[in-house]
């Protein structure tokens, strides 16, 4: 199998998890024949060996497995992101052409060009704001601010489980692999990390004359369902295993997690172009020359950066989407939407970019909110969440949310009529606040042991020290104050900004009198995940 020209195809679609019969799809090159398809493969193959721009790092063992132990625990949170694409690092695909797909999910290429880019004429403005392209659009839609030096907005971002290149989320069974057709005994599974930068300039399409029109409406491209659509840049890291028919039990997260626990070194690491990934719950993770950013503990959220976009992917869309009177399903930037970190009970926003790929002008609405969108043009949507829960901690919730798209003239004979489209929404929560308090005390007397009235504190993992507070003091002087007569009654910050310090210290005698000291000690957190 030639590992640099790959199918993608839609990470988390339930009806995919439902149908083992299309678990197996692998797709294009020499897969192609292997599964039956005749003839040799129309896409261009690639060349043989890694493009210069992927390496093949040691094997896992030691922090390497604890990094992709960070990604399995951030898998779960990508399940409901889905697109398709076509993995070519080598830029091998040709725009345009013709892919069929079967009822079995595989991709294989056809002899037709369906489609041709669309001559670049200038996108229509996007609705509601302030026309701004590229990466800096993609940023302005998340509300957030331009990505910094070496960095790149992000339209699309995955971590998950790929069974022969095929995106398939975070619970698919293993043994549906090796029963769903085919006669492969040995698949591939990957632990992928991955992104797409925003486009610069989208590319749309018009077809050739090889769409004509099809009985009882729409368009056909002889056997074509879909075609290869623009090419997207990006990074990726991939933690790759082989698996055989008898290793396959239970769930391919499973599996891999068992593999990387026992520090398997037939778990390998690959990176394509530069991506820079800090880890969940304190674990960082590093893909690419350029590394984890800071190098220190990351809370919560996993954050993904493309410090070197190379030709990573091509979209995949279906033959309809060049009809003339097709809805064309519109695209979202970024996905999914990240609202950030919100704790629970406050509401957090972001935008969204909703790109209209359809050739007529359409009619968006989202909630309360309508707005129009003309063709091939873009307008910004925004999202609300407020996160319910009781966990002192980070935690990682999704959502789906929903927006309708219309034709704008209601008598256009467009089909669909319309079309519901599920936004995957992602928030890092948990409790506003965390507080603890605890009476300390020496004992009374001569030289009483005041390290029992000392005491360090550390804030839950995702959380800041707000507040550190003696309260209620009382110490032996002729006052009761604990900073006269010798007595000194500190709570201060830790260096890390992660807990507080009490201390209480005061005078000693060997011959008369009682001293002592007492005092609730108390601290207050806040939410400080990262996100």
């Amino acid at each position: 199998m030639d590992d640099d020209r790959v199918a993608v195809s839609g990470a988390g679609r339930a009806r995919r998890r439902a149908a083992p019969a299309r678990a197996g799809a692998l797709l294009l090159g020499v897969l192609a024949s292997a599964l039956g398809c005749p003839g040799p493969p129309e896409v261009p193959v690639a060349p043989s060996g890694r493009p210069a721009a992927a390496g093949v790092l040691p094997a896992c063992k030691g922090s390497g497995c604890s990094q992709a132990g960070a990604l399995l625990a951030a898998a779960r949170a990508f399940s409901d992101v889905r697109h398709d694409y076509l993995l070519d690092t080598s830029s091998a695909m040709v725009p345009g052409r013709g892919l069929s797909r079967s009822a079995a999910g595989v991709f294989s290429p056809v002899g037709l060009a369906c489609a041709q880019p669309k001559a670049a004429t200038g996108a229509p403005p996007v609705a509601g704001a302030t026309a701004v392209t590229g990466a800096t659009a993609s940023a302005a839609a998340q509300g957030g601010p331009a990505p910094g030096q070496g960095e790149r907005a992000i339209d699309f971002r995955y971590v998950g489980i790929a069974v022969d290149s095929v995106l398939v989320g975070a619970d698919v069974d293993l043994p549906a692999y090796f029963s769903a057709g085919g006669t492969l005994d040995k698949r591939r599974l990957r632990l992928v990390a991955m992104a797409l930068v925003a486009d610069e300039d989208p590319q749309f399409f018009d077809p050739t004359e090889s769409v004509v029109p099809a009985p009882g409406g729409g368009c056909a491209c002889g056997r074509a369902t879909h075609f290869i659509g623009a090419v997207k840049r990006g990074a990726m890291v991939a933690y790759e295993t082989d698996v055989t028919a008898g290793e396959a039990h239970g769930t391919a997260i499973g599996l891999f997690k068992a593999r990387i626990e026992a520090g398997d070194r037939r778990v390998t690491m690959t990176s394509v172009g530069e991506l820079a990934i800090e880890g969940v719950e304190g674990a960082p993770v590093a893909g690419g020359p350029g590394g984890a950013k800071g190098g220190g503990q990351a809370f919560g959220a996993l954050r993904i950066e493309v410090k070197k976009a190379v030709p990573l992917a091509y979209a995949i869309y279906p033959v309809a989407d060049v009809c003339r009177f097709s809805l064309a399903e519109p695209e979202i930037a970024p996905l999914p939407v990240d609202l950030g970190v919100v704790p629970y009970g406050a509401t957090g926003t972001a935008q969204a970019l909703i790109t209209n790929r359809a050739q007529v002008d359409v009619r968006v609405t989202h909630g309360e909110r309508t707005v129009e969108v003309p063709a091939h043009g873009s307008a910004e949507l925004t999202f609300s969440w407020t996160p319910e829960g009781a966990t002192a901690g980070c935690e990682r919730q999704t959502r789906r949310d929903t927006f309708v798209v219309q034709p704008k003239d209601a008598a256009s004979p467009v089909v669909p009529r319309e079309r519901a489209v599920v936004v995957p929404l992602q928030v890092t929560t948990g409790m506003p606040t965390f507080s603890k308090h605890e009476p300390l005390a020496t004992e009374t007397g001569r030289s009483p042991d005041y390290g029992r009235a000392s005491a360090d504190w550390t804030c839950p993992a995702g959380y800041v020290v707000e507040q550190c507070e003696p309260q209620l003091s009382s110490c032996l002087s002729s006052t009761g104050s604990c900073n006269a007569e010798g007595y000194r009654l500190t709570a201060e910050a830790t260096a890390d900004g992660r807990g507080c310090a009490f201390r209480c210290t005061g005078p000693s005698s060997s011959i008369w009198g009682d001293h002592g000291c007492a005092y609730t000690a108390a601290m207050v957190c806040r939410l400080g995940c990262s996100k």
